[in-house]
C-alpha cells in the first residue's frame, strides 16, 4: 500500500498546526501538532515496515483515515475502520483535524504565499 497527499491540496505549516485547502472541493483544514508531523512525513513513507508500524497505530491510522474520508490523501489500497483515540497509550494527543469549514470564494488561492506547497508555488502572482 502506498499514502500520498491528493494533488489538489496546497497547504502551509504555521507554527504547530498545518492549514490544508482541498483546492476542488473548496474546503480548508487544520491539523494540530501531531496531525502535522504525520502531513509532513507522509511523502517519505516508504511502503514497508515503516508503513505497517504506522499503519499499527491506531491513532494514525484513524487520522488517515479521516484524510482519507476527506479527499486529502489517496491509498492505493483500504485503511483499516479505527475509531479516533482519545489519547495516544503514552497520554498525548493523537493527530487529528482540529476543524474544517467550506471556503465559499477562491480569488488566486496561496498567489502570494510560496513556500511548502507545490500548488502554492506553481500558482501565478496575481498582484
Amino acid at each position: 500500500m502506498r499514502i500520498r497527499r491528493a494533488e489538489d491540496v496546497a497547504w502551509r505549516r504555521i507554527d504547530r498546526e498545518t492549514v490544508v485547502v482541498h483546492l476542488k472541493r473548496q474546503r480548508m483544514f487544520a491539523f494540530n501538532e501531531a496531525g502535522s508531523e504525520l502531513w509532513d512525513g507522509l511523502e517519505a513513507i516508504p511502503e514497508g515496515d515503516r508503513l505497517t508500524q504506522l499503519l499499527n497505530d491506531p491513532a494514525a491510522t484513524a487520522f488517515l483515515a479521516d484524510l482519507a474520508a476527506e479527499g486529502l490523501v489517496e491509498c492505493d489500497g483500504s485503511l483499516p475502520e479505527t475509531p479516533p483515540p482519545l489519547q495516544t497509550e503514552n497520554g498525548l494527543v493523537p493527530p487529528r483535524i482540529e476543524w474544517r469549514e467550506e471556503v465559499r470564494r477562491f480569488a488566486g488561492p496561496c498567489s502570494s504565499l510560496p513556500g511548502q506547497s507545490p500548488l502554492c508555488d506553481a500558482a501565478p502572482d496575481t498582484s
